[in-house]
């Protein structure tokens, strides 16, 4: 067997176009990847890349997309931290809500948004592929919504596993595949590492775009609830990067999800922490590969 390096690639919404940037270096940089596993924007970005192995051409592609209009209404979603972002879809829910007082349930939307304008860009990006004809090993999250268990998903169409990856509960519908119903990996899994060590990588790179949790205006009770709530996910999250080999996390933090006008930024701001890692990314994976190959010749005796 041979040594295999995963790259697990995190959830972040606009701010996953960091991973862009960190590609195009590891591509300079003859850092070898394996295998891939993406969560929601991860996967999108996991997925282009696999199918084509060239991260200039993904680059163009998702810059190229950005300027859609399917892309351009959901910056209305963007919001200046986590705690404002969660408000704006409370009330969203509950403008819904109000309609469902007023007009017959089957007469009105049941999502923030229907998805099918997403599907059209992920169906564009990922070219109608399947994953077994990828370049590269390709698998992404999705959380099943009726148990809670990580999916992992590396089987037949993937226009339709990276929409399941990527669908934002309350923001888009469940997607149903193989009769589960599924929703954004991020709910369970941010960043993929513990699926990227199930699919056999013995060194995981994590990549982690979450955003910042801090917040300092609490005007109502709701503030307080979901500050607490993203302090519990800061903490798992936390937790779970200790299971990677080496992470990289880009300082996108303060980048709305929904902000697409900052695609370019957040690819320049991937690249930039990709160059700054790549000493000691090298270093850490010579040690652990001939770590790998010692034990191997150890155990053969």
């Amino acid at each position: 067997m041979s040594f295999k390096v995963g790259l697990a690639l995190g959830g972040g919404g606009v701010r996953g176009l960091a991973h862009v940037g960190i590609l195009r270096v590891f591509e300079r940089e003859r850092i070898p990847v394996d295998l891939i596993v993406g969560t929601s924007m991860g996967a999108v970005i996991g997925g282009a890349y696999a199918i084509s192995g060239n991260a200039f051409s993904v680059e163009q592609k998702i810059l190229e997309l950005l300027a859609r209009n399917e892309i351009a209404k959901l910056e209305s979603l963007a919001a200046q931290s986590r705690t404002e972002e969660k408000r704006m879809i409370i009330e969203g829910l509950a403008t819904f809500v109000k309609e469902l007082l007023l007009w017959n349930l089957k007469g009105i939307k049941r999502w923030i948004a229907d998805g099918a304008g997403i599907r059209r860009v992920i169906e564009e990006l990922m070219q109608d592929a399947e994953f077994s004809r990828t370049r590269i090993p390709f698998a992404c999250v999705a959380c099943n919504l009726k148990t809670g268990e990580e999916v992992i998903l590396n089987q037949g169409n993937m226009t339709e596993a990276v929409m399941a990856s990527s669908t934002m509960p309350a923001i888009f519908p469940p997607v149903k595949i193989g009769g589960r119903l599924l929703i954004d990996g991020a709910t369970t899994s941010e960043v993929p590492i513990e699926a990227a060590r199930k699919l056999g990588a013995d060194f995981v790179i994590a990549v982690n775009v979450g955003s910042n949790i801090y917040n300092d205006n609490f005007r109502h009770g709701m503030d307080i609830l979901f500050q607490s709530d993203e302090i519990r996910n800061h903490e798992l999250m936390r937790l779970k990067l200790e299971l990677a080999d080496f992470v990289i996390t880009p300082g996108v933090e303060n980048v709305s999800w929904a902000s697409f006008s900052r695609g370019r930024e957040c690819i320049e701001e991937g690249e930039r922490s990709a160059y700054k890692a790549v000493a000691r990314l090298k270093s850490a994976l010579g040690k652990s590969k001939s770590a790998y190959f010692l034990k191997k010749l150890f155990f053969m005796k």
